[in-house]
């Protein structure tokens, strides 16, 4: 019975670790993705030059983070109403700082408002800052994604042994 009941602590503490660390593995998912969007746009700005919307949205399917594909989600609203993009479309978004909503908002308030040429200059600009944002998100997620995960056990092992 004791058994039992050290593995479902052990299990408990550890399903806690990986809920934290799944912050950081959030983060890295969502700059990837961003970078994969960023360079189709491009492309897409570049050749077919269609509309910004179907753009976005013919994209948006290849997207493997659930928080870019809500961000999508959000902008396809506003401008489904007609609205102008504003910091509403992170709402529900938990996983980025603040000068990277700034980032990405202007980014995507800009989008549609040049030539196909100059968009698609800016848009590499944009792709080199994202690529910062992703090289960081990615040293945290080596730093803190395992670390979280595994304190998460040793906490398990800690509380068994004070019980035990």
């Amino acid at each position: 019975m004791t058994i039992i009941l050290v593995l479902i602590i052990i299990f408990c503490f550890g399903l806690i670790g990986f809920k934290l660390s799944a912050f950081y593995i959030n983060r890295k998912k969502f700059f990837s993705s961003l970078q994969i969007l960023l360079s189709n746009l491009e492309l897409d700005v570049s050749f077919s030059q269609d509309k910004l919307k179907n753009l976005i949205q013919k994209n948006n399917k290849n997207l493997t983070s659930k928080d870019l594909n809500a961000l999508c989600q959000n902008i396809f609203n506003l401008l489904d109403k007609k609205q102008m993009i504003d910091y509403e479309i992170f709402n529900d978004i938990k996983i980025l700082k603040k000068e990277e909503k700034d980032l990405i908002f202007s980014f995507f308030n800009s989008l549609g408002r040049l030539d196909a040429y100059s968009q698609s200059k800016e848009i590499k600009s944009y792709q080199n800052k994202i690529n910062e944002f992703y090289n960081e998100a990615n040293d945290e997620c080596k730093k803190y994604a395992s670390l979280f995960i595994k304190l998460g056990i040793i906490f398990g092992i800690l509380v068994c042994l004070l019980i035990i």
